[in-house]
């Protein structure tokens, strides 16, 4: 478990130090008495039938989070969250990243055990149009294609740095420097954790309402992958309409160009484009159609990078393509979602084919059901299925079953 503060630490002293307008309390006694504490517990099960493995994975975890945020004193807010991830029951499967050498013989399963400080920082809000944080924070930028928490792992994604966030009217920007990336893996092993000096800028505007252009620019530099490091920028324009009364047409059109950064060796360009569109004919059937390209070549290395993403929600749930294949990734998809009162459901197909040369890699299809118990209980399964075309992607059938638990 580790906590380090580089070179953001005189933005952390300058948080104390200042003081803005006064908040919903002026007095420190005031601000600790609204502090809010949270309890949530997140219990899994996935198996995992994999080509290639002549056994299966069975991992059953659990996550235990508990955090403190309290009230604010003169725009000064604090907030910390523990985090831990056990085995409990079975556990039949490779967490990854060299967590479990013993367990090679598995397929993987990305859930390490660990017990770590998930997130601490102190924030600074002077007026409602300006927030500041400082140290170990969640960082969720758009749909999390670029820049995300992987909130799909047991063990969280999270980023050791300062940001800011102002907006008004109808402009939003946000910047964030990064020092240090706390990954999914066991945070004892070198994959775990690695150094950056990466920059997130991202600017957004609200043409009109149910309509927004974004444009970012994130200078990624992993200090301890340099292969990862690489330059990005990319305008973003999602929209809505309605077909007839109470049903909307959302879309999204989107569109990046990325080129090394930092000391990766690899000198390469590569486009990212990305069109989605989402019907509402109805609360238990809305389709959903979309392509989205993850630009490649014929040479290695020089594909479409997305290491800070959360990658579990794009390209299958299977997770097949969390590093992009040299030669690119085509993506077709289509299905739709759908709720009914507690119960939400969701059905999926992928076609993958690489970007350069157009060959079919193979299927995918997913499905989940979840339901909603209690206010601070609910239920989720969830199946992902690959058919291979292709011996460059792996079959593999994936089952999930999970249960929250949140208070207060």
């Amino acid at each position: 478990m580790s906590f380090t503060w580089p070179k953001y630490r005189l933005l952390a002293a300058a948080l104390m130090l200042t003081t803005g307008s006064s908040a919903a309390d002026d007095s420190l006694a005031g601000a600790l008495r609204q502090s809010q504490w949270g309890l949530d517990f997140r219990h899994r099960i996935e198996r995992v039938e994999e080509s290639g493995f002549a056994e299966n994975a069975e991992a059953s975890t659990l996550r235990t989070r508990l955090n403190l945020k309290t009230g604010s004193y003169n725009g000064l807010q604090a907030f910390i969250e523990f985090s831990d991830v056990r085995e409990i029951v079975f556990d039949d499967f490779n967490a990854g990243a060299g967590a479990s050498p013993d367990r090679a013989r598995f397929p993987v399963v990305a859930d390490a055990e660990d017990t770590r400080i998930n997130q601490a920082w102190l924030g600074l809000s002077p007026d409602d149009r300006l927030a500041m944080r400082a140290g170990r924070q969640r960082i969720k930028l758009d749909n999390d294609r670029f820049v995300g928490n992987v909130g799909w792992r047991q063990n969280e994604q999270t980023y050791d740095g300062a940001s800011l966030e102002w907006q008004q009217d109808r402009w939003k920007l946000f910047y964030s420097y990064v020092g240090h990336v706390n990954r999914i893996f066991d945070s004892a092993v070198p994959a775990g954790d690695h150094d950056h000096d990466t920059h997130l800028v991202n600017a957004s505007f609200r043409v009109a309402d149910g309509h927004t252009l974004v444009g970012y620019l994130y200078n990624i530099e992993d200090e301890d992958q340099q292969a990862l490091s690489n330059r990005t920028f990319g305008l973003r324009y999602s929209g809505t309409t309605t077909l007839g009364a109470d049903r909307p047409v959302n879309w999204l059109a989107e569109y990046a160009h990325q080129v090394e950064a930092g000391d990766n060796a690899t000198d390469y360009d590569a486009d990212y484009f990305h069109l989605r569109v989402d019907l509402g004919l109805e609360p238990r059937f809305k389709p959903v159609v979309g392509f989205e390209r993850l630009g490649g070549s014929r040479n290695t290395g020089e594909a479409f990078r997305t290491p800070l993403a959360t990658l579990h929600a794009f390209n299958g749930w299977a997770d097949r393509f969390l590093a992009t294949p040299d030669r690119g990734l085509d993506d077709f998809y289509a299905g739709f979602t759908g709720n009914q009162g507690r119960f939400g459901w969701n059905l999926t197909w992928h076609r993958f084919r690489t970007e350069t040369g157009s060959t079919t890699l193979g299927d995918e299809f997913d499905g989940s059901l979840s339901v909603k118990l209690h206010r601070t209980r609910s239920l989720l399964v969830k199946v992902a299925h690959v058919a291979e075309d292709d011996p460059a992607l792996r079959g593999v059938t994936k089952f999930w079953f999970m249960f929250t638990l949140a208070l207060p």
